[in-house]
């Protein structure tokens, strides 16, 4: 009796093993476990090139869904784990709806309160998919899984960021 249940506690053990190697993988696909976001809608989906902890010229395609109002600026704000850092001069915005390329206006990273903001030279429209593409970015140098939170800035009379969404990063 007692070699069946060593046999079922390997076997549970081996899927244990495989389902948390494949979390992080689940992740970046935009399928996350506990704590990604308040709701499954603001989930977002992103592409890291490297993932290696402590690379120094890495790439994120960081994405958001469609916005009711148009976007002119957009915020990312990091946890305070997050040690890494954005080069705010090879920040791209794209909307993938249009296939259409926004030039930008300014890039700031401040550090003390973890928040990079992208200002727009020009708003881009309602109902378009936005792509940001951070290049040269330094790693955090410890491995792990990191949350940025995506706010956006609309164009109506009194704007305010309004919170769009989470990011989860699987560094390795």
């Amino acid at each position: 009796m007692s070699k069946r249940w060593d046999l079922r506690g390997a076997v549970v053990l081996g899927l244990l093993g495989v389902l948390v190697g494949t979390v992080p993988t689940w992740a970046q696909s935009g399928f996350c476990l506990i704590g990604c976001a308040p709701d499954r809608d603001y989930i977002l989906n992103h592409k890291v090139q490297e993932k290696n902890h402590g690379f120094n010229s890495d790439r994120y395609w960081l994405w958001i869904r469609p916005q009711e109002a148009a976007v002119s600026a957009l915020q990312i704000t990091t946890d305070n784990n997050f040690d890494g850092q954005f080069n705010t001069r090879a920040v791209e915005v794209n909307s993938r709806t249009a296939n259409k390329s926004y030039p930008v206006g300014s890039v700031t990273w401040e550090e003390d309160i973890r928040t990079l903001t992208i200002t727009l030279d020009k708003p881009l429209p309602a109902q378009e998919e936005i792509e940001i593409v951070l290049s040269q970015v330094l790693n955090p140098y410890t491995e792990g899984l990191y949350k940025l939170n995506a706010r956006v800035l609309g164009t109506e009379p009194n704007p305010l960021y309004r919170y769009a969404g989470t990011w989860t990063l699987s560094i390795e």
